[in-house]
């Protein structure tokens, strides 16, 4: 409904009183998000219009938005920078670098801060938004120089810097929420985690251990994993507050080389 939607629009206004920003321009920006979203109404209701109108500003160039987001988020930005620059003077570089990544827009296309959707906080959106520019930065100079260092080292050993940096700051996050997911499940859920994992037991001998039918066990072990699967999301989308597709990305991140087994989880529920 238009209302709501004027309504988000008031609500940004007023967070943020001192930037000129058209209020047809907040509806269409408004408008293309939505619409990529698979339920629009409800992607509408998860809208931080604080964080979204700022952005919206940024993407506008309203006068002073850029820096009422880097007087607000600075300190996110230095805290990502202080990670790949050791010195003042190299921090202060990718800052400008960023900056122009985020703010300035070729011929015809829009800046990339524009791409910001205000499902999820605008501070994780930009954190995650510095980590990939700052690690495109140190490849590029590796490149360029074959310069060493510890970031640019990792890139020579073929790791990737994003990956490891992401990995390293979300991973107790994920560990607590897949922990917190497996206390939610019910005992007969556990059970069947338990002979599958951690005791390695086939869908015939589940079956044979639970007294049901092989179609049976593999249906309930199915539906354990997908109840684990959906409480961590849940918890971990509660504990980090990002939107959908960053969670996504930090969900296939720290899945995929996480030191934190199910079988050990479940051997200490025993």
């Amino acid at each position: 409904m238009k209302e709501a939607r004027l309504a988000l629009a008031a609500a940004g206004r007023g967070a943020w009183p001192g930037l000129d920003l058209d209020d047809d321009f907040f509806l269409r920006h408004l408008e293309r998000h939505l619409a990529a979203a698979p339920d629009p109404e409800a992607a509408l209701a998860r809208v931080r219009a604080d964080d979204f109108y700022l952005a919206c500003a940024c993407a506008a160039g309203s006068p002073g938005a850029v820096e009422q987001l880097e007087r607000r988020f600075g300190g996110v930005i230095d805290a990502v920078a202080a990670r790949f620059a050791p010195s003042k003077d190299g921090r202060a570089e990718l800052r400008q670098m960023l900056r122009e990544r985020l703010f300035a827009a070729r011929p015809g296309a829009e800046p990339r801060i524009a791409s910001y959707s205000g499902r999820g906080f605008l501070e994780n959106w930009l954190r995650v938004a510095a980590v990939r520019a700052f690690v495109n930065a140190a490849e590029s100079e590796r490149r360029e120089i074959q310069a060493e260092g510890d970031a640019l080292e990792a890139v020579a050993d073929g790791r990737d810097v994003e990956l490891d940096f992401l990995k390293a700051h979300y991973r107790d996050a994920f560990r607590a929420a897949f922990s917190r997911a497996i206390a939610r499940l019910e005992p007969a859920e556990r059970l069947v985690l338990r002979l599958s994992v951690l005791d390695g037991l086939t869908c015939d001998e589940v079956a044979a251990a639970l007294g049901v039918h092989r179609a049976t066990a593999a249906r309930r072990t199915a539906q354990a994993r997908q109840r684990l699967s959906d409480a961590t999301r849940e918890e971990l989308s509660s504990a980090l507050r990002v939107g959908d597709a960053e969670l996504d990305s930090i969900l296939r991140i720290v899945e995929s080389n996480l030191d934190l087994s199910l079988s050990r989880l479940l051997a200490r529920d025993e």
